[in-house]
């Protein structure tokens, strides 16, 4: 145990419910619950057993009113999720009840946890590792089926064990480079070079494997963004509601209706899609829908995806012209709206701004015409057939990615070595660098400014 306090919070959502959780870790919950809680009969509980549950009542020592019937029981650390003494008290779910309840902790020797603290401490007594805490907030958040069994696997420890396979095998490659600079006299034998460079080479093929799953997690973690981009009147609203199948957003026939960003989210083969509806991009004098546009191409630098709307009934203009220099680096599928009209757009001035005309999708979102299509289309650009979670050992954040890399460089950089045969010492200063970088991933080398932005997302009572 590292703590010297003991905290406690409601552990449930608040809100009217048949059963609310108030928890409470640290050396003093058994304490506390000797304090405040009662048999039916009103009697003091002298001694809780370990996983025991109990039915009482909560009561207040400085009067010992009754404040509810409750059932709690006991867990003795470092046997509990905190890997501390930890009380969860299962009472009626009712606001202004477990704030009572709460308070009554707080007023016999608990403080207010603050948000994610229960998952800290289990973290920091060595109860779980950093993944394995990211997982349960994933847990928590998951939205789709996918993103489900990706924070159990990473709950469970999968992408954890493939990790600390490749540091065991770092590790005792420096054990080895320090060994023989502390003890030359000992005469250690030789790891054979050819050998220590094919298994440093099928390290770094392991680890940029691994590497590579990371946007596929994030994916599953996060979903995708798609932005709906065109000129204004193009269509653009109607095709998101086309995608709900409801009128989230106002069609008119007057152009600069959207003025603001309307976002919505869907599933497409069981990962969460975020369509966004944006202003109009065009020249305009008026500061409000100035306001929109300019959100709209911030929005483009940061989507996954861009729908570029075209209206296929009319030739090209400024405007639309002004759209495709905006999006013409990214990544985008082209969409020509309103295929129930003649068609009169001019294709081959499309080609002259490397667009394939083969790779259109032609579609009427007044109708749905062409719909499956695009939605088919629309899973190819952006691979949703090939995600999945399966016994890969997907890892999902953006930190991830970057202790990864910084891992591989140090490899690289050992490997460089060993083919040029530097001296040991030098191997060993990369070896340390890309076990750090490792440890970045699980907690083992973590800095306090990290820790803290990763449980600030959690709420309080987690």
């Amino acid at each position: 145990m590292i703590f010297q306090d003991t905290i406690a919070a409601i552990a449930t959502p608040i809100g009217e419910s048949g059963v609310g959780i108030i928890r409470i870790s640290g050396d003093n919950s058994k304490e506390i619950a000797q304090k405040i809680l009662r048999s039916p009969k009103g009697e003091k509980y002298t001694d809780l057993k370990h996983f025991q549950v109990y039915y009482g009542k909560v009561i207040d020592p400085s009067s010992e009113n009754t404040i509810d019937e409750v059932l709690f029981f006991y867990a003795q650390g470092p046997k509990s999720f905190t890997a501390e003494d930890v009380v969860e008290i299962h009472a009626h779910g009712g606001m202004l009840l477990l704030a009572k309840v709460l308070n009554i902790c707080l007023q016999n020797g608990a403080r207010l946890a603050e948000p994610g603290e229960f998952t800290k401490r289990a973290f920091l007594n060595g109860r779980i590792d950093l993944i394995q805490a990211e997982g349960i907030i994933d847990l928590i958040r998951a939205k789709t089926e996918k993103a489900h069994e990706l924070a159990i696997a990473q709950l469970t420890g999968r992408s954890t064990r493939n990790l600390a396979a490749i540091e065991e095998e770092l590790y005792n490659m420096l054990v080895a480079i320090e060994a023989s600079l502390d003890f030359p006299e000992e005469a250690l034998p030789e790891v054979e070079h050819d050998r220590l460079v094919k298994k440093t080479t099928d390290l770094l093929v392991r680890l940029k494997k691994l590497g590579k799953t990371i946007d596929e997690g994030r994916k599953i973690r996060e979903g995708i963004t798609i932005a709906i981009l065109g000129k204004p009147n193009v269509g653009k609203s109607s095709l998101l509601n086309l995608f709900l199948e409801e009128e989230k957003a106002i069609v008119t026939d007057i152009p600069g209706t959207t003025r603001d960003i309307i976002e919505a989210t869907i599933q497409m083969r069981g990962i969460p899609l975020t369509l966004v509806d944006t202003a109009g991009i065009r020249y305009t004098e008026n500061k409000i829908e100035q306001i929109g546009i300019q959100k709209a191409e911030e929005l483009i630098s940061k989507a996954d995806l861009g729908l570029l709307l075209l209206d296929a009934s009319e030739a090209l203009n400024p405007a639309d012209y002004l759209v495709l220099d905006k999006i013409s680096s990214r990544a985008k599928l082209v969409v020509l709206n309103k295929a129930d009209l003649p068609e009169k757009i001019d294709l081959p001035s499309l080609q002259g701004r490397a667009i394939e005309v083969d790779t259109l999708v032609r579609i009427s979102a007044k109708t749905g015409f062409g719909f499956d299509s695009l939605e088919e289309k629309i899973v190819e650009m952006l691979g949703l057939g090939e995600l999945r979670v399966d016994d890969r050992p997907l890892l999902s954040r953006l930190r991830h990615q970057q202790a990864i890399e910084k891992a591989i460089l140090a490899i690289e950089s050992y490997l460089a070595g060993l083919q040029n045969k530097l001296s040991e010492d030098l191997l060993a200063v990369d070896l340390r660098a890309a076990l750090e970088a490792l440890g970045e991933i699980t907690g083992k080398k973590v800095t306090k400014e990290v820790l803290d932005n990763i449980f600030a997302q959690f709420c309080i009572g987690k």
